[in-house]
């Protein structure tokens, strides 16, 4: 199984309501969305049921879901488990309840994603690796064992 984990792209400091949730990406923020969409459908996702992506109800996070499922030709889905106010247990539960899946990925938010990474890979993760704004990190699992199990197999992130 892979897990694709993808950081969010680049937002904006503000939001027009103040709150942190409803920050929107930058122009590059849109465009490091398109670009890890477009590196999905290089690696052959895109056909229906191939990959599941499931993103944090924050607005940022749903723009980068938005324009990786269109580049994917597929529909997003959003777990409020994954928002910026969620921890390393809900994240992995999100996996988790989708385990049967060829592939899925994960749109969220640091410091989440790159402790994530780090769970995946090494075990519990104790801090945090860290993410680019736009990076996708492929990781190769075993659906048995998530934790610890991981190798992380190759990084992708449009440069401005």
């Amino acid at each position: 199984m892979f897990v694709y984990i993808i950081r969010h792209g680049e937002a904006h400091n503000d939001s027009d309501s103040g709150r942190d949730r409803d920050r929107e990406l930058t122009e590059l923020g849109h465009r490091q969305a398109w670009a890890a969409g477009a590196y999905l459908a290089r690696l052959g996702y895109g056909v229906k049921g191939s990959l599941l992506v499931v993103a944090s109800p924050f607005t940022r996070a749903q723009e980068t879901g938005i324009e990786v499922c269109n580049e994917l030709g597929i529909e997003l889905k959003t777990d409020d488990l994954l928002g910026a106010d969620y921890g390393l247990t809900e994240m992995l539960s999100v996996v988790e309840s989708h385990i049967n899946q060829q592939a899925i990925a994960i749109v969220s938010h640091m410091p989440t994603v790159g402790m994530f990474e780090t769970m995946l890979t090494g075990g519990i993760a104790e801090r945090a690796g860290s993410l680019l704004t736009g990076q996708v990190v492929k990781v190769r699992v075993d659906p048995d064992e998530l934790v610890g199990s991981g190798e992380v197999v190759d990084r992708y992130r449009l440069e401005s």
